[in-house]
């Protein structure tokens, strides 16, 4: 295998086909590159310019100083003679951005991809694409890509140290929409340590990167958005590494359709065997998704709750708002998740606080005059006492910050001592706030109430699944 660490952690980086005008895609990734702090060298090469974006330009890749890795965002007649010229010069890893390779109709693009795989493999080069978007590795500080996810804005790379409870990885053959995770799951406060969009997979493909990740031990979840798996024995192997090390990987795997297969075609030449895949994942305990911001979510529960796993499907469900409950307990229906009724023992610590038009059965209809006296932590706390259930949903509205903040300390205490997984539903639109508070007290905040009752789910197969393999 070649040497990934050169691709995701150089230190330095050569962009060929390097640009001064920022409104193209060759002139996007030196700019999106500068404007990240990353501390290793930018070697733009380009044939025209002695100078690009502040950068002293090289004529050619031989003209370089030691490199560790090549980007490539030239025409894809080039390509291969500007690989063998990495090749020549040392250069041990290159990302390939262009695209006219195997996706493209005729023999002319499925024959430059051969070309860059024979010539990889005689440099023993990492190579990644063709026909990607590049990747991120924000602990470096490194986005050799054009996705305008990773423009500088509001939003830093990494949140707070505070706030940080684990962290995730993207690998995806497609470009954008490997970016869209990042997008979505960022405003959540989700940590993302990479982001690697594989394209055509020529030379390395997303089960490598997987492994990579998986044996470098930083990373707690990995999404992956594959079209296809060119080796079933290295997704085998990779699989079962993530479920020996407790690390879930939540995969889409894109085609299952007639049209979503044409597609996919169009995209990166792939093709798969539905069956094939469904049996692999069941194997090795894989959660599927075939939506953006659940698979999100779901990695936001592991995240913040993967050291407590529901040990079955017995959800309690604690609401401020009786239709809020309803509706959580009609999701949670739907997800196949149980909400038995609570003990005794717990009803009666829970039946102090209520009024009488409140109930402790479940789902717990607090009250909003409960929830005005007590905070919503002290209800989850006392449900997830209860041995009747595997975890608790905690519904509120996060809508005015004064509920939740008033409860700050309580709400901590519940994210760091809690035994059982808590989520959390907010019914109307949280305030930022509020998503500040809970996730610094590590309690997974939800807007959909489907993907919290899925997350749940998710998050009791996966147990089940790990603890029968473990047992072999």
């Amino acid at each position: 295998m070649p040497d990934i660490q050169k691709l995701l952690w150089p230190r330095s980086i050569a962009i060929i086909g390097a640009s001064s005008d920022t409104r193209g895609l060759r002139g996007r990734i030196v700019q999106i590159i500068r404007s990240h702090p990353y501390q290793g060298a930018v070697y733009p090469v380009s044939r025209s310019e002695t100078e690009v974006q502040g950068l002293k330009a090289y004529k050619s890749v031989s003209d370089l100083p030691p490199t560790d890795l090549a980007a490539m965002i030239i025409p894809a007649k080039f390509v291969p003679q500007e690989l063998e010229r990495c090749g020549q010069a040392g250069i041990k890893a290159a990302i390939i951005l262009s695209s006219g390779f195997a996706e493209e109709k005729g023999e002319t693009g499925p024959a430059l991809q051969e070309e860059i795989k024979v010539i990889a493999k005689r440099y023993d080069m990492a190579v990644s694409g063709p026909n990607g978007e590049g990747f991120a590795n924000t602990a470096a500080a490194l986005c050799p890509t054009f996705s305008p996810a990773m423009d500088p804005g509001d939003v830093p790379l990494l949140p707070p140290a505070e706030r940080t409870r684990g962290q995730v990885a993207v690998i995806s053959q497609s470009g954008g929409m490997g970016f869209a995770f990042f997008d979505h799951g960022r405003p959540k406060d989700l940590s993302f340590r990479y982001i690697v969009t594989t394209g055509n997979e020529a030379c390395l493909e997303a089960s490598d990167f997987a492994e990579f990740i998986i044996d470098e031990a930083e990373t707690d979840v990995i999404l992956m958005l594959i079209e296809d798996i060119k080796n079933p024995a290295t997704f085998a192997r990779t699989a079962e590494k993530a479920l020996r090390a407790g690390k879930p990987l939540i995969v889409n795997r894109l085609g299952a359709s007639e049209a979503g297969t044409r597609a996919i075609a169009a995209h990166t030449a792939a093709r798969g065997d539905d069956a094939e895949y469904r049996a692999l994942f069941k194997r090795y305990g894989v959660i599927e998704s075939n939506d953006l911001d659940e698979m999100v979510d779901i990695a936001a529960a592991f995240v913040n709750m993967g050291a407590r796993l529901p040990a079955g499907h017995r959800v309690a469900i604690c609401s401020s708002s009786g239709g809020g409950g309803a509706w959580v307990a009609d999701a949670c229906a739907l997800a196949g998740l149980d909400m038995p009724l609570l003990d005794a023992a717990t009803r009666a610590s829970i039946d102090v606080y209520l009024p009488p038009y409140g109930t402790s059965q479940n789902p717990v209809d607090v009250t909003a005059q409960a929830i005005h006296e007590r905070g919503y932590a002290e209800f989850a706390r006392l449900a997830s006492c209860s041995p009747n259930v595997d975890g608790v949903i905690l519904v509120v509205t996060g809508r005015h910050p004064r509920f939740l903040l008033e409860d700050r300390d309580h709400l901590v205490a519940l994210g760091r001592e809690s035994k059982k997984p808590v989520l959390i539903w907010s019914y109307t639109r949280p305030a930022p706030v509020c998503v500040d508070l809970l996730s610094e007290a590590g309690l997974p905040l939800f807007t959909n109430v489907h993907n919290c009752a899925r997350a749940m789910r998710a998050m009791a197969d996966y147990r089940a699944a790990r603890e029968t393999f473990l047992k072999g």
